[in-house]
């Protein structure tokens, strides 16, 4: 009985070791395409490049977000980065360190920033935070039903931010659309709608001039 307990408790310790090390272990890339391709004249090199990557690293993931918000002026490094992040609202805690692989809750917050997402009652009440966030944009059908300590690929964040870039349209054909129908209809002109316009006078024509000279010379 000893023995069996043991066991079960080895394995058990086993498999929360293993979950720990999942949440608490990052990935991490010694030459993100991020610091490879810093330049926004790069941007087309930058995105090459992620999209082949295991992983998408915290300064991978800024430099992205900054280029689809079109925060000038454009930041070339990842202290430039982390200062535009948090000019723009992004980040208020301790930056995570540029070369590891960005937690999918990191990413969603400066989403919900970028899309302004008021969220439900729980974001409402406890703030926009990792959880919340990532929450909102699986029920935004903008990702899977995944946490917020998990990681994206390149290519699954490229997808990410198009889809984001999709919702932006969408948002501001909305904005566009109710801002065309707040608009008051013209005012009516002075003449009234049911009266019709006097036909234009016609010029007499040669015959009743030839006529009336003819009446003229008798």
């Amino acid at each position: 009985m000893r023995s069996e307990c043991a066991l079960l408790t080895s394995v058990l310790c086993a498999a929360a070791l293993s979950a720990g090390c999942g949440l608490s272990t990052r990935t991490t890339l010694d030459t993100p395409a991020a610091a490879a391709f810093p330049e926004a004249d790069d941007s087309l090199d930058f995105w090459d490049a992620l999209e082949t990557q295991p992983v998408t690293t915290n300064d991978d993931a800024l430099h992205g977000l900054l280029l689809l918000a079109g925060r000038e002026p454009h930041a070339d490094g990842w202290d430039a980065r982390i200062q535009a992040a948090r000019e723009a609202g992004w980040l208020t805690e301790t930056p995570p360190p540029a070369t590891e692989s960005a937690q999918m809750g990191f990413i969603a917050v400066c989403v919900c920033h970028i899309l302004d997402v008021q969220g439900g009652l729980s974001m409402r009440i406890f703030g926009l935070n990792s959880r919340y966030a990532t929450r909102e944009l699986v029920h935004m059908g903008l990702i899977p039903g995944i946490t917020e300590h998990e990681a994206l690929s390149g290519a699954e964040f490229i997808a990410l931010l198009g889809a984001v870039e999709q919702r932006q349209a969408i948002d501001h054909a909305w904005a566009a659309r109710a801002a065309q129908a707040a608009v008051p209809p013209a005012p009516p002109t002075d003449a009234s709608p049911g009266t019709p316009a006097a036909p234009p006078s016609e010029p007499d024509s040669d015959q009743d001039e030839r006529a009336g000279e003819g009446e003229n010379n008798e």
